[in-house]
């Protein structure tokens, strides 16, 4: 249970601020004369330059002429994205936060908050879970994300929307990313890019290999355009060092005195994990103008991720009569003996995520009018099957434990067993689950905007969206305790050998033990002759209905909105202000089941609701060079699609945990101010600050509910609306080339940000301390140095983040990150106009991933992915 603390920001503050703005705006004298052929004042202009500068230069306009609090990244050219995926790319904008899988980034957080929404050329784009869905992944941390899902070597430009105007789609609590492909058009004539790459990485000391194309033409006097793109990547990643699956949890018994618990690790395992992927990805667009008036395009995004993830550990379970103890001050338990079986354990996890988003659209132009509309379809699917087996010593060995004994890498020795010999090992545990997933996203949007001859207001647009969204989740878990002597069975195991395993700081124990041979696996059919009735009924188990469920939900939204131009004391004034309405209509189908007697009752639950969000921008020009900002808005997202499960899974105990349909969403109001001083081409010194009220988060409770064909009622653990909270902070861009600079240094730069971030939230761990918004780091710095000439560029980029929460473990204790840096550095040559060559070095300082439970001794998480080398060479024609 969560207790809360209100800090409450009013309502009808974030109106009067929009209202304030607004009425401002209004009275404001001024000047502009608006053409018939003028475009949105969200474009940008085109800037023609190549190589590190142009990047920058690209990114430096897209903000100054924004009117909206807006951060991007552009790619020089086809395949040209600087960093070696899309999120960590975006981790190099202000206020983005980066969550690494194994070995690379995956998913991020803005401003805090993981809430956000994702387009691919303006249409939304969801996973396979739907919304808060981090993909087919058994770890706590996500390798496959949306983000993840979409090749770098196919995006133009990136760009980071961090407050909302009443045009953009809802949905975003941080921010809207919206990853931008090119257009046909853009080129005259043909153009075709293609490169080749080679990696390799140091800890597994395998290559990978990945390569793209892209061609474009244009006929007709550049009135029709076709571009394919596509890339393919054959990578090896892996992680190697501790981990855990259970985490901490409180023990009574380990004093003697009955009321004093003491924090112990129960679940310690050394691992490595051996994932091999294979990544597709296709863009395919059309392109027709036939008049001058009018443009229509299809436009078709495919994507998808194989995964053949193997794991391998030892391990053991912490459990009674300890002896030898050592207890921190923060009462956890450092070292201890004790007698306990000891593991092997094998996981195989292969996985695919794949998503197909393809849209229809046109823009026309007639006299003040602009009229744009879209069909779009989004499919996205995955599948993931974990077989899990364990090898356990029949006898209880000796185990010697201790924390502290290395850096952040505990001491273990398992005594006299032996994990090399199937001699006294038992196959003692056999899981085989499967979990498929598919989203199908359908979606119509139109868009009017009218143009003015005016003195202040130069547009006003309206226009609405619906979408209709679907979920489908299955899921069918086999749990088998066999407990067979391996000596009794087939040869299904093998050996695993790793003579420098986690860089030589793992227990000995790791360089070599026995694992399942994974050639002789074919699941948990694979031992059928040996099981008795009740594990073949279980191995045949093809469906599990508490865990499954469909949901879905239609959105309707409409908006209007007004934007300005004009003069205030002599200073160009510009912005907008507006309003979107947004209706939700959900329809969740679960099942509650009974685990005593099987029976399954169907749960429907049908819910609405609506909201109005306002929004206002100003942006005010002090001079040609120095801009200030202001914005208010009131923003929305509707809870995590697993959430909205109706299924409640029901235990022998009348205790049961299940999904919660009629959370209401997440709805911040937020204000902006940003003070931006542009002092070049591509230099920059900007600073930010934001407030975010959190109307309510959603938090676990367990509440007393009647169940049909329940004696009692029951307990169940369930999500549900909590309490209000903030967030806060502060924003620093700073952005220079040393073109003033003697000798050498005139070719240099410098791109470096800042964010300090704050949280009150009403979460609490089990001790009753107060914890931050998950995924949040205070502080948070991004620096990249490059040095370039006509033929020759290096780039190094630097990434440092604090301390953060990254969730509520067992026993209710905050599992936090310990800090993290990273270092990655490129250099390009070019041979000539048509070919490059390009070598990147990621992860330099080769960071170990450090987790901890509560306090920092109770190290819980510390892994190493190794430094990865890519070479390629492209050309260009």
């Amino acid at each position: 249970m969560n207790n809360f603390k209100i800090h409450n920001l009013k309502r009808n503050s974030i109106a009067t601020a929009i209202i304030t703005m607004s009425t401002a705006a209004l009275t404001l004298p001024g000047y502009a004369q608006a053409q018939q052929d003028e475009k949105s004042t969200e474009e940008v202009e085109l800037i023609q330059v190549t190589g590190i500068r142009s990047q920058l230069t690209q990114a430096v306009a897209t903000k100054r002429d924004s009117v909206q609090f807006v951060d991007a990244i552009s790619a020089d050219d086809m395949g040209k994205l600087p960093d070696t995926n899309v999120a960590e790319s975006l981790q190099r904008v202000s206020g983005v936060q980066l969550e690494r899988g194994i070995g690379e980034g995956s998913a991020i957080s803005i401003r805090g908050l993981s809430q956000n929404v994702i387009l691919v050329n303006g249409r939304q784009v969801t996973t396979a879970g739907g919304r808060g869905d981090k993909g087919p992944d058994t770890l706590e941390s996500s390798s496959y994300s949306m983000l993840s899902l979409i090749p770098s070597s196919l995006v133009s430009s990136l760009e980071v929307s961090k407050l909302p105007s009443a045009r953009e789609i809802e949905g975003a609590l941080g921010g809207v990313v919206n990853i931008k492909t090119r257009r046909p058009l853009d080129n005259d004539g043909q153009k075709v890019v293609a490169s080749v790459t080679g990696s390799y990485n140091d800890l597994s000391k395998d290559n990978g290999t990945e390569a793209s194309i892209y061609y474009s033409n244009s006929f007709f006097e550049n009135t029709l355009g076709i571009q394919v793109a596509a890339s393919k990547a054959s990578l090896v990643f892996q992680e190697e060092g501790l981990n855990t699956f259970s985490g901490y949890s409180y023990d009574a018994s380990v004093t003697a005195d009955p009321n004093e618990e003491t924090l112990v690790f129960n679940d310690i395992r050394y691992w490595e994990i051996n994932d091999k992927r294979e990544r597709t990805g296709l863009n395919a667009m059309i392109q027709w103008q036939p008049t001058d008036t009018l443009d229509l395009y299809i436009d078709s995004f495919y994507s998808k991720v194989d995964s053949d993830r193997d794991r391998f550990w030892t391990g053991f379970w912490t459990c009674c009569g300890y002896d030898n103890t050592e207890i921190s001050d923060n009462g956890v338990l450092t070292s201890a003996s004790i007698n306990r079986p000891v593991q092997t354990n094998t996981e195989f996890a292969p996985a695919f995520m794949e998503f197909t988003s393809t849209a229809v659209g046109f823009r026309w132009f007639a006299d003040d009018w602009e009229v744009e509309g879209e069909l779009a379809y989004t499919d996205s699917t995955s599948n993931s099957q974990q077989d899990f087996m364990r090898f356990q010593t029949a006898e209880a060995a000796e185990v010697d434990f201790d924390l502290l004994a290395g850096d952040d890498a505990p001491d273990i020795m398992f005594g006299g067993a032996d994990l090399t010999s199937p001699e006294g090992l038992n196959l003692a545990i056999i899981y085989d689950n499967t979990s498929h997933n598919e989203t199908t996203d359908t979606a119509v949007r139109l868009d009017f905007t009218r143009y003015f001859d005016d003195d202040f207001f130069t547009s006003v647009e309206f226009g609405g969206r619906a979408n209709s969204l679907e979920t489908d989740h299955d899921y069918v878990a086999r749990a088998i305790t066999p407990n067979f002597a391996l000596t009794a069975l087939p040869q299904i195991y093998t050996m695993y050998s790793n003579s420098n395993f986690f860089s030589g700081d793992g227990p000995a124990v790791n360089d070599q033990y026995l694992v399942v041979d994974k050639s002789q696996w074919q699941g948990c059919t694979t031992l059928s002759e040996f099981y008795d009735a009740a594990q073949t009924a279980e191995c045949a188990t093809t469906h599990d209905l508490s865990p499954s469920y469909d949901i879905a939900e239609d959105l309707l939204a409409f908006y209007t909105q007004a934007n300005f131009s004009g003069e205030l004391g002599g200073y160009e004034v510009s912005g907008n202000f507006g309003v979107r309405y947004v209706q939700r209509d959900l329809t969740s189908k679960g099942h509650s089941e009974d685990v005593t007697t099987g029976a399954a009752t169907p749960f429907t639950t049908e819910v609405s609701h609506s909201e109005f969000l306002p929004s206002a921008v100003v942006k005010l020009d002090l001079t040609d060079d120095v801009v200030l900002r202001f914005g208010a808005a009131r923003t929305l997202t509707f809870p995590d699609t697993s959430d909205l499960s109706s299924g409640i899974f029901v235990r022998g105990d009348f205790t049961a945990n299940g999904g919660n349909p009629e959370l209401d969403p997440f709805v911040i109001n937020q204000l902006d101010f940003s003070a931006e001083w542009y002092f070049g081409e591509t230099s920059i010194l900007s600073a930010g600050v934001f407030y975010k009220d959190v109307e309510s988060f959603i938090v676990n409770t367990i509440q007393p509910r009647d169940l049909p064909n329940y004696s009692q009622q029951v307990f169940v653990e369930q999500p549900i609306n909590g309490e209000s909270g903030t967030i806060q902070g502060l924003e620093v861009l700073y952005q220079q080339a040393f073109t003033a600079l003697p000798g050498f240094l005139e070719d240099t730069g410098i791109m470096a940000t800042y964010s300090f971030i704050d949280s009150e939230t009403p979460f609490e761990d089990g001790r009753g301390n107060s914890l931050p918004i998950p995924g949040l780091s205070e502080n948070n710095i991004n620096m990249v140095l490059y040095y370039e000439i006509e033929s020759f560029g290096v780039r190094l980029a630097y990434n440092w983040r604090d301390d953060y929460l990254g969730y509520l473990g067992a026993g209710d204790n905050g599992v936090f990150y310990e800090s993290y840096q990273d270092l990655a550095a490129t250099a390009n040559y070019k041979i000539n106009d048509h070919v490059s060559l390009n070598f990147q070095a990621v992860n330099l300082l080769d960071t170990r991933q450090k987790q901890y439970a509560a306090y920092e001794e109770a190290i819980q998480r510390n892994v190493e992915f190794g430094t990865t080398y890519k070479l390629s060479v492209s050309v260009n024609y």
